[in-house]
């Protein structure tokens, strides 16, 4: 498993969102003895798309394009990884009474972030949030989530597709993920235009 600090390299700073994501992927690689996914061996289905997924990608491996992670854009802080290896999976849930957001850092940050905040507000922000991400750090993973059975089976592994061309625009679409329509293929835009 890759480091928080290839995690903040490859995120563009620490926040509190990268180290649960680190965390997520730290607890996950100790339940399921997992290690950098080279290919599809780690799969990972998360139920947000937010900083904490950067952490996952870059820890574990687990990208789009490889087709071993899945986003869910549900805002839940809950992240499913599987073991290909082994066929172990765990589901991981974020408790939210362990690292409770500071009442301070929150209106702080709705202010700077709506443009009314000053400078100096901007920095005391920032002070705020790395604050709160160096707790996050210090928790053990373990407190930070609950461990739960997986709700679904591990995903597929990742197809690939040969290219073929819509006969409606003229652009490349994969085969398998466009339509036939008498005989000739178009892609999900231009279907859905009809």
């Amino acid at each position: 498993m890759k480091s928080y600090e290839d995690a903040i390299a490859f995120h563009g700073h620490s926040c509190g969102g990268l180290a649960m994501g680190y965390k997520a992927a730290e607890l996950a690689a100790e339940l399921l003895d997992l290690s950098f996914s080279e290919d599809e061996e780690v799969v990972c289905v998360t139920e947000t798309d937010s900083c904490t997924v950067d952490a996952i990608q870059v820890t574990l491996g687990c990208t789009a394009g490889k087709g071993n992670l899945f986003v869910n854009k549900w805002g839940k802080n809950a992240f499913s990884f599987y073991n290909r290896k082994t066929g172990k999976s765990v589901r991981l849930v974020a408790n939210p009474d362990v690292a409770p957001m500071n009442t301070e850092l929150v209106e702080l940050r709705a202010k700077v972030f709506s443009g009314k905040g000053t400078p100096e507000d901007a920095e005391h922000l920032h002070e705020l949030m790395h604050k709160y991400t160096d707790a996050i750090m210090a928790i053990p993973a373990k407190k930070l989530f609950t461990v739960k059975e997986t709700k679904a089976l591990v995903p597929e592994k990742a197809r690939i597709f040969d290219n073929v061309v819509c006969s409606v625009c003229g652009e490349q679409v994969a085969e398998g993920l466009c339509e036939k329509v008498d005989g000739k293929y178009v892609c999900t835009p231009c279907a859905r235009k009809k």
